[in-house]
């Protein structure tokens, strides 16, 4: 390893959070594993081509996942767009961690979330702070903090079952909102919502652990 690679490579790790660790690990990776030879200056050029091309890979997954640990490092599956987060393995989120979309979106928008609990608190953002399936307090209540509907919760309609992926689509226009989780309807309102400019975010709590399959983001026509 040459002098300048050793010296970045020490730099990132000693400056970096864990998630950072986790999110650049294929960095490091080639970084260790890359042969070099001392007196080679195309071969260290290239080596530092290739990172910068890592990097700009990674640094929007580092800025999407703001967690306070590793979400399951590493993630060679998952993929990253403006309007999508994909892993087939599934992202695990534990504690404080959140999964947050890059962008923010208008309505009119579609998002589909695919993802499962392992007990309780599948927590979502958009419209609101937090729509909660599977509360603490009582699983079956759907909970809506924050946002047009806040305080609006309804009995019967927030349980999911705990280890399984279900299917969460969530429809948003100007003037009101849906949430179906599996093609159920779960909750309906109209109100305001013409000003919502928000990111899409997953998150668990109370001790739950949320394993995310996909965020997708897709505009709706404003008929």
């Amino acid at each position: 390893m040459s002098p300048a690679t050793s010296s970045l490579r020490a730099s990132i790790v000693e400056s970096a959070s864990p998630l950072t660790l986790c999110a650049a690990w294929p960095c490091l990776k080639f970084i260790s594993t890359r042969r070099h030879s001392r007196n080679s200056v195309s071969e260290r050029e290239t080596t530092f081509s290739n990172l910068m091309k890592n990097m700009s890979l990674i640094l929007p997954l580092i800025a999407a996942v703001a967690v306070t640990g590793c979400a399951t490092a590493p993630h060679p599956s998952a993929s990253l767009t403006r309007d999508a987060i994909v892993s087939a393995d599934g992202i695990v989120l534990r504690d404080s961690d959140r999964l947050t979309t890059p962008s923010t979106f208008k309505p009119p928008v579609e998002i589909t979330i695919v993802a499962k609990t392992d007990s309780t608190d599948l927590r979502i953002g958009y419209t609101a702070d937090q729509v909660i399936f599977n509360w603490e307090l009582d699983p079956t209540q759907l909970r809506v903090d924050g946002g047009p509907a806040n305080g609006l919760h309804k009995a019967g309609a927030g349980g999911i079952p705990p280890n399984k992926f279900v299917t969460i689509r969530w429809f948003v226009r100007a003037g009101e909102e849906a949430i179906y989780v599996d093609d159920e309807l779960r909750f309906q309102h109209s109100g305001d919502y013409s000003s919502i400019d928000k990111a899409v975010s997953v998150f668990p709590a109370a001790g739950s652990q949320v394993t995310v399959k996909s965020i997708k983001v897709k505009p709706l026509d404003r008929n």
